[in-house]
Order: C-alpha cells, then structure tokens, then sequence
C-alpha cells in the first residue's frame, strides 16, 4: 500500500491540532478528530452541559448538531483533496483549509439529540475546481441518526 500525505503522523498530527485546538469555535464544541480515511472520516463530541438546547430533556442544542455537521464536512472535503490532489508538503497541504467556505448548508433534524456521545461522518459526493458537495451523518453512542446534512463548499482557487 502507498503512503500518502494523509498517512503522515505530521499532517495528521497537525490537522488534529488545527481542528481540535486553534478553530476557537471548534475547540468550544470540543470535536475530536476519530478517522483520517477520506472515504469514511469521522470526527466526535462529547455531551457536555454547555451544548444543551433543551436542558430539562437533556437534548443536544439544534445549533451544535449543524455546526459539528458543517465542520464535518469542510474536514471530509480537506482529506479528499488531499487524497486527490496532494500537496508537495504538509503546510502547503493545510493550507487548503483556509481556500474553502460553505455556501450552503441544509440539516435535517431526525430525532432528538440524546446521548453521551456523538459521532459524525461524510461522503464527499462531488469534489469539483469550484464547487464540493458533501452529505453528512450524525449519530449517538448507541447508534440512533440524529441529523443528517448536505453541503455545498466554495473551494477559492489561486488567481495565478
């Protein structure tokens, strides 16, 4: 099997620091990096009570669960590009993060957001010059879907 830049402990490493620590709103969400394939990644968050929309029922606020699905997908989009089109090193690489925004966000909300902990996946469906397309899962602990989404991302491409 060949190595890839998706396979090197600095990007991953890096990636992980990026997500988990330095995006401020990602941090306050406390995802966790689970899964670096670009076919089947995942990301995680841990009931905490500060995400609570509905406190009496112990139920994941309706906000948390598109943002931990909206930051699933610029992730999926970030590891399948750099699956497709690998960079020459890993900041060139990470780099690619800052090229990207969502343009389109739709979740739909399937049952309430109950659970100790919560675990979300993508499939990029298209990976365009432009445009990506994304559809993301959500489930808890046990297995439950709570939400499902669809994406589209501007991927902002250098004017040469």
């Amino acid at each position: 099997m060949t190595k890839t830049i998706i396979d090197n402990p600095e990007f991953q490493g890096m990636l992980k620091h990026v997500l988990e620590e330095k995006i401020p709103f990602c941090h306050l969400l406390g995802i966790k990096l689970e899964s670096f394939d670009p076919d089947h990644p995942q990301i995680s968050i841990a009931m905490r009570e500060q995400l609570l929309g509905n406190f009496s029922q112990g139920m994941l606020h309706g906000g948390v669960i598109a943002s931990v699905l909206d930051s699933m997908a610029g992730f999926a989009i970030l590891l399948k590009m750099a699956q497709q089109s690998p960079k020459d090193d890993v900041l060139s690489q990470m780099k690619e993060f800052s090229h990207m925004s969502t343009i389109d966000l739709r979740i739909d909300y399937l049952q309430p957001g109950r659970g100790k902990k919560f675990f979300a996946t993508a499939e990029v469906t298209r990976l365009g010059k432009r445009v990506a397309n994304v559809l993301m899962d959500l489930r808890n602990d046990s297995g439950d879907r709570i939400a499902t989404g669809a994406a589209a991302f501007m991927l902002h491409t250098k004017s040469s």
